[in-house]
């Protein structure tokens, strides 16, 4: 992720051999004796610091209910919507900006028999192909850190959500010290990591239309995530087979700047206005 020229989109497509990667997939799940559940997979499509666990308490804050129209916002491989579906009941419409990731995240989801409830699409958060008020919810987790117009995706996210509906995120944000260890998993350096503090995002979602509910600071939930290294699935599927070899670095200098508050983790859902 060091090439200023080289787009968010394509530096997240340059980690993933995606012809590779499905043919992996394909195998462990002919391997598996009969679907693969979310805890099968979660060593591979659940992205976010505290992998599935974080996930399963991000999801506790939700207030999701059986048929909620839901707006996942970055879904990456997609592990977090099909959680969010399979446990709720809801009905998730995900998008992420790389295509590979998209078709990958589809995949998983029919191989899991969840395509009904889930569906995947290429989407810029800035700029959402979604009718004004069409969802009762939208969330994202480790998304944001490669944006620059964070208002932008904010605003977006209050349009796409219907009056009296709720935004959620789990993300990173800057720290109280000096910039982080590099690399990162989503920046190489400082330059393509556009993290904001904690004043900052409170600031951008209230000029946005978002009133606070719930902020929950979770750094220290980290800890024992890092120290098991987020095993892989039962079939060998790990970060790395996305992320590449540089995974463990990436991991390591997290760690770190989390430790040293560089970096911290939150929790939080907003109402909109």
């Amino acid at each position: 992720m060091g090439d200023p020229a080289m787009s968010v989109q394509d530096q997240y497509e340059a980690f993933v051999d995606a012809d590779l990667l499905t043919e992996q997939i394909d195998e462990a799940m002919d391997a598996l004796p009969g679907l693969a559940s979310g805890a099968d997979l979660a060593g591979l499509d659940q992205f976010q610091v505290g992998g599935l666990q974080s996930t399963i308490a991000f999801g506790k804050l939700l207030g999701l209910g059986r048929g909620d129209q839901v707006l996942d916002a970055g879904s990456g491989l997609g592990g977090p919507s099909r959680y969010m579906a399979e446990t709720f009941g809801c009905e998730v419409v995900a998008v992420d900006l790389a295509p590979s990731y998209v078709a990958i995240a589809q995949l998983l989801a029919d191989r899991t028999a969840l395509s009904d409830t889930v569906t995947y699409q290429v989407g810029d958060l800035t700029t959402l192909a979604f009718d004004t008020a069409r969802f009762d919810l939208a969330y994202s987790q480790h998304v944001v850190m490669n944006i620059c117009d964070r208002a932008r995706v904010y605003a977006e996210m209050r349009r796409v959500v219907k009056p009296g509906g709720r935004f959620a995120f789990y993300d990173v944000a800057a720290g109280n010290k000096p910039e982080p260890y590099f690399p990162l998993p989503w920046a190489e350096h400082g330059g393509g990591s556009l993290l904001l503090t904690a004043e900052e995002t409170l600031a951008a979602l209230d000029q946005a239309g978002w009133t606070l509910s719930v902020w929950q600071d979770v750094t220290a939930d980290a800890g024992p995530w890092f120290a098991q290294r987020s095993p892989a699935t039962s079939q060998g599927l790990h970060l790395t087979s996305v992320m590449g070899p540089r995974f463990a670095e990436m991991a390591s200098n997290m760690r770190r700047s989390l430790i040293e508050e560089k970096l911290w983790l939150v929790m939080a859902v907003f109402q909109r206005r």
